[in-house]
């Protein structure tokens, strides 16, 4: 399930952030937090498939906001400019699509029966003339929705988080179990869209990276209840075109499973 609260394009972001991407090995795209790689993405050649891989040395610690952090464990009813312009300062410059939702997270393991990477993906990009790999995840993560968009394509969605979602404080993620409200996190969006060459069909990742909310989000998993999600949809750093991030908010409507 999956319901649109709010959205509205803004451009936002600092000269210095603490997140980015970084596209310099090409085809390689790596997520960066203070400069250094935390998880390789979707390769730059469209072709290749969607990647989420863990890199060694990754910093684990959320860049949560003091300063908001009571709004947020109170739970946001709309787009709220204070929180928007707190968790700017620690995004690059450029256009998002800032969307608020609340959507059903599930905690998947590499390599488990809900593995985008070990089912979803290879099943997409195989081909009986010869084998087409698709890179395996090596960390866990959160399967979002999953639909339809349009005729061919398919839109997954993702939470990752920094650190591993098994070793979170047990009595921090117990407290956000009896919160009452929606609690909300926050992350960094990205939209890679990636197909093989040898057929129509792509698939569309949304991956949502946890600046602030873990706790959250693990204790609404646990509880298979819906987690409120505050996220910045890069535009300049996503893999796919100005028309599919406008339209965004209206596919992630459409046809969700």
């Amino acid at each position: 399930m999956i319901q649109l609260l709010a959205h509205e394009l803004m451009t936002l972001g600092t000269a210095n952030p603490r997140i980015g991407v970084d596209g310099r090995r090409m085809p390689s795209r790596y997520l960066t937090i203070d400069g250094v790689a935390a998880y390789q993405i979707g390769y730059s050649c469209g072709t290749c498939g969607l990647v989420l891989r863990r890199q060694p040395g990754a910093p684990s610690d959320p860049l949560s906001a003091a300063a908001v952090r009571d709004r947020l464990n109170a739970g946001l009813d709309g787009l709220d400019m204070d929180v928007i312009d707190v968790f700017a300062a620690r995004l690059p410059r450029g256009d998002y699509q800032v969307m608020l939702l609340d959507t059903l997270p599930t905690l998947v393991a590499p390599g488990s029966t809900g593995d985008y990477f070990a089912y979803d993906g290879p099943a997409g990009w195989r081909k009986e003339e010869f084998d087409h790999s698709i890179d395996p995840a090596n960390a866990s993560y959160y399967r979002l929705d999953h639909r339809s968009v349009g005729d061919h394509d398919q839109l997954f969605e993702f939470a990752v988080p920094m650190g591993d979602p098994t070793e979170l404080n047990a009595d921090a993620v117990a407290r956000y179990l009896h919160a009452p409200g929606r609690p909300t996190a926050v992350a960094f969006g990205l939209l890679d869209i990636e197909g093989p060459w040898f057929r129509r069909e792509r698939h569309w990742g949304l991956f949502h990276f946890l600046l602030d909310g873990h706790h959250k989000t693990a204790a609404a998993a646990a509880s298979n209840a819906p987690i409120r999600l505050l996220t910045f949809v890069s535009a300049d750093e996503s893999l796919a075109s100005d028309d599919e991030l406008l339209h965004l908010p209206e596919t992630i409507c459409t046809g969700g499973q």
